[in-house]
């Protein structure tokens, strides 16, 4: 029986890539909701005299936020990345800016928390703890406002991507360069007129070059892993005696 196998296999050269940031975005969005229900219920129910503490353990919780999600952020990252150097060059072009919006919102709402947190200890200045006990004005329902509308906002944005990495995971594409996505570029170069367009051929170009390096270097490192093997099996077998 020849138990010899391929090195050349197509099985593995043509392996189904998916996605695996779904956890990560449902993740990050169930944090936020958690931030903005602790708001919610330090502005309602905890007493009147702690609502000043209510205040700034919000404003932790943004700061902490704000470190998980650049943790996420760069998590996600890497794994677009992945999937890009493993042939998948259209979709990571088209999720190119939504797995980034998440750090850009939390960014700028944090910009603005602290903006309004500014204006608030200036605003007040020595009465600030008389303030943060009441109960409609206190600085803890404006913290836990800004992250309602936020967390509403990280509803519709993960669950946009969710909903297209569950689409592109469910239909099991080969890689760009195995269905022949650079050969229908190519041949529209003469009726390419807007900058614009030239760039994302020339992108595409560099991705298709890039992914065919990789794959030669894989190639390469299989081959001279067979050959390493063939010359220890045959400086392993005996000789025959002259």
């Amino acid at each position: 029986m020849d138990d010899r196998v391929p090195v050349l296999s197509s099985e593995t050269s043509t392996r189904v890539k998916k996605l695996k940031t779904v956890p990560h975005f449902s993740f990050h969005l169930l944090v936020s909701t958690a931030i903005s229900a602790l708001g919610i219920v330090l502005a309602t129910v905890w007493p009147e005299s702690k609502r000043c503490e209510a205040y700034f353990i919000m404003l932790y919780c943004r700061a902490g936020f704000y470190a998980f999600t650049l943790l996420f952020d760069w998590i996600v990252r890497y794994h677009h990345q992945k999937l890009r150097l493993n042939g998948y060059h259209d979709f990571t072009r088209e999720m190119k800016n939504h797995h980034t919006i998440p750090l850009k919102i939390v960014s700028l709402w944090n910009t603005v928390i602290l903006a309004v947190a500014a204006g608030i200890h200036h605003y007040y200045g020595e009465n600030f703890m008389q303030k943060c006990i009441k109960t409609v004005f206190s600085p803890v329902v404006y913290i836990t406002m800004f992250n309602a509308a936020e967390t509403l906002i990280f509803f519709v944005v993960h669950g946009t991507y969710i909903l297209k990495v569950l689409k592109f995971n469910s239909q099991n594409f080969a890689p760009d360069a195995l269905h022949g996505t650079g050969a229908t570029t190519t041949g529209s170069l003469g009726l390419i007129h807007s900058q614009s367009e030239v760039n994302e051929l020339l992108e595409k170009q560099s991705d298709l070059i890039e992914y065919l390096r990789l794959h030669c270097n894989r190639l390469n490192q299989k081959l001279q892993q067979m050959s390493n093997q063939l010359r220890t099996v045959h400086l392993a077998s005996p000789h025959p005696a002259i």
